[in-house]
This record gives C-alpha cells, sequence and structure tokens, in this order.
C-alpha cells in the first residue's frame, strides 16, 4: 500500500496565526503608534497618487501635441493630484475620510441585507441575519457621526479579531498536522498487516 506524503499545509495555518497573534498584540498594545503609522501610510499614498497624476499629466501634454483625444486624461491628472496633495497634506483627515467611508459602506450593506430579507422566503436563520444587518447600520452611522474616536476602536478592535483569527489558525494547524499523523500511522498499519503470511 502506498503512503500517502504528509500534508504540509498545517505548517502555513501555524505560521499565519503567530502573525495574526503578532498583529493583535502590536494592535493592542501600540495603538497610538498605529494612528501615526496610518497617518504615514496616508501620506505616503497621497505623495504616489499625486504622482500618478503628474505622469497622466504627461500624458496628456504629449496626446495633446500629436493632435490625439487628450481632455479626459488632463482631467484625470489634475483630479489625481489635487486627492494627492489633499491626502499628503492632510493625512490625518484623509484617514477619517477614509473611516467615513467605511462607514457609509456598512450602513449601505446593512440596509441591502434588509431588503433583501424582505423579498426572501424560507430565509434559514432570519433573526441572525435582521441582527447583523441592524448593528450594521448602527455601525456605519457611528463611523460617519464621530470618525476621529473610531480609528483607535478600529484599531484595537482589529487587533482583538486578529488574536481570535490567530489562536484558530494555530489550533487549525495543529489539527491538521495531528490529523495527517493519524493517516500515517493507519497506512503503515494496514502495510504492514498485509506483509504479514
Amino acid at each position: 500500500m502506498e503512503v500517502k506524503k504528509a500534508n504540509t499545509g498545517w505548517l502555513a495555518f501555524l505560521v499565519s496565526g503567530i502573525v495574526a497573534i503578532g498583529y493583535g498584540v502590536l494592535a493592542i498594545t501600540l495603538t497610538e503608534k498605529f494612528i501615526d503609522v496610518l497617518e504615514t501610510v496616508m501620506r505616503i499614498s497621497g505623495i504616489c497618487i499625486a504622482a500618478t497624476g503628474g505622469l497622466f499629466l504627461v500624458a496628456a501634454i504629449v496626446r495633446m501635441t500629436k493632435k490625439m483625444p487628450w481632455g479626459l486624461i488632463l482631467l484625470e491628472a489634475v483630479a489625481l493630484i489635487a486627492v494627492g496633495v489633499l491626502s499628503s497634506i492632510y493625512s490625518a483627515k484623509a484617514l477619517a475620510l477614509l473611516v467615513i467611508l467605511i462607514g457609509i459602506w456598512s450602513a449601505i450593506i446593512g440596509a441591502f441585507m434588509l431588503l433583501v430579507m424582505s423579498r426572501t422566503k424560507n430565509l434559514w436563520n432570519k433573526g441572525f441575519y435582521i441582527v447583523s444587518a441592524i448593528l450594521s447600520i448602527l455601525f456605519g452611522v457611528l463611523l460617519v457621526a464621530h470618525p476621529f474616536g473610531f480609528v483607535k476602536w478600529f484599531i484595537i478592535l482589529s487587533g482583538i479579531i486578529a488574536l481570535v483569527f490567530g489562536l484558530i489558525m494555530m489550533m487549525f494547524g495543529f489539527a491538521v498536522h495531528r490529523a495527517d499523523k493519524d493517516v500515517k500511522v493507519e497506512v503503515i498499519e494496514a502495510t504492514a498487516e498485509e506483509e504479514r503470511p
């Protein structure tokens, strides 16, 4: 009987779990630093967006000299440069705007869930989905109403989720590894049984 190759995927789950736990610990213990890092990321993103706008501007000028259509590219260039410059100068406000957009998205998703549920019959566990939709709407409204306060809570919440997720991933990795060992032992025992006279 052929012995199956061991499943090495368990190690990937284990490493993913360790990384997630590491992020969770850092996010919870260094929340203020994370906000500074996010602002820096917004600033760098703004510079990159502005640089992309600069490239679009060059492309628009080249197309203009070659008498090709250039109006739309010029409009995109101006928009990218404006967004990039504003994001890099007002990184904290850009971060708050990002949180507001997430809040709007969350509220829309919650409302859409309620709409779909109102039109769907025989939906399993409907009460759970109704509560989830209402929570999604409330979460969205809170983010829009007070984005700066929720940036900090966002980071802490993401840290807690990462810790739980990391622990689950590590447990799953060990479970896969253990199950794989059991299968190998069973295969070896079955092979030994077949080889007996």
